[in-house]
Formats: C-alpha cells, structure tokens, sequence
C-alpha cells in the first residue's frame, strides 16, 4: 500500500486550489473533493496525482501559497493531535506526517534535520512538488507567529532538502 492521507488535509489542499478562477479548469476534481469526507482516509497516489495536475496548470508560487493557506487552515487539526507547538511540529515533523499519512512510503516522509529558535532543515524525497511543501511549513511557522526570512529548497537526487530561517 502507498499510504492515505486522511480526508480533511486532502480537501484542504485541493479545495484551496479549486478557487473560484481555477474550479472551471478541474471540474472532476471540484467534484471528487466535494464527495469526501474529512474523517476518512483517500489513497495518497490519488493525492500525489491531483497535486501535479493542478501544479502543471498554476505554476510553484501559487502552489506555495496554497500550501501556506492549508496549513493555516488545518493547524487546529494538528493542534488538536498534539502537534501545538513549533517544538512538537518541527521537533519531529515524520511524526506529523505519519498522523496525516497513514502508511506513507518511508522515503516520502518528511523528517527533521535540525530545529533550532530561527531555523529548521527538512528533508524528504518526495513526488509532492516542493513549492506545495515549502508553503505548508511557512503555514504552520505563520501560524505560531514566525515570519520566514530565508528560504533554500536544495534537490540532492531524489532528495530534496528544506531549509527555512525565520523570526
């Protein structure tokens, strides 16, 4: 199996890409998320296949501004499963993406480098695109106050690294 995301982060991040402009370009996805239900759990393939589409037709920027959106939106989610501080959600983000992947593929999930005050590296290889990534922990940074000053996305073969500054 290669894991499932649980309903109400998929239709977080899809739904946000499925805004008034866009919604007219991806009419079976607007439908499919519209069917789902936040408390069951969606292929993470399936997931994995939605993102590049939307990600081919509105480019890194808006993805990461998406994903910025989504976490800010699903933070109560992870608030709510123990994930209520920078410390508990940067400390150990694998943790935080086995309890809103379940059975992620081990290469897949996002693990912590280093955490520090100011700064965090994340590292994973993985088939989400980057920008999708890179806005989602400026979410969850924003969400808790912090401010990113700094920002690297460095791809080492299939591995791409996520260094973020902050104040």
């Amino acid at each position: 199996m290669a894991g499932q995301l649980l309903g109400a982060y998929f239709k977080a991040v899809i739904g946000s890409m499925l805004g008034a402009s866009t919604a007219l370009l991806f009419p079976q996805q607007r439908k499919r998320i519209d069917a789902m239900r936040d408390d069951v759990w969606y292929e993470w393939d399936e997931y994995v296949k939605v993102v590049g589409e939307f990600h081919a037709k509105l480019g890194d920027q808006t993805l990461a501004a998406i994903g910025q959106t989504s976490a800010l939106q699903t933070l109560p989610l992870s608030k709510a499963a123990g994930f209520d501080s920078l410390e508990k959600i940067f400390g150990n983000f694998e943790a935080l993406t086995r309890d809103v992947v379940r059975d992620v593929p081990a290469a897949e999930l996002i693990r912590t480098i280093s955490f520090t005050r100011d700064r965090v590296v994340l590292e994973c290889d993985t088939r989400v695109p980057p920008a999708l990534l890179t806005g989602v922990f400026r979410g969850f940074l924003l969400g808790f106050g912090k401010i990113v000053t700094t920002e690297q996305v460095e791809r080492r073969g299939a591995t791409v690294r996520f260094t973020l500054g902050y104040v």
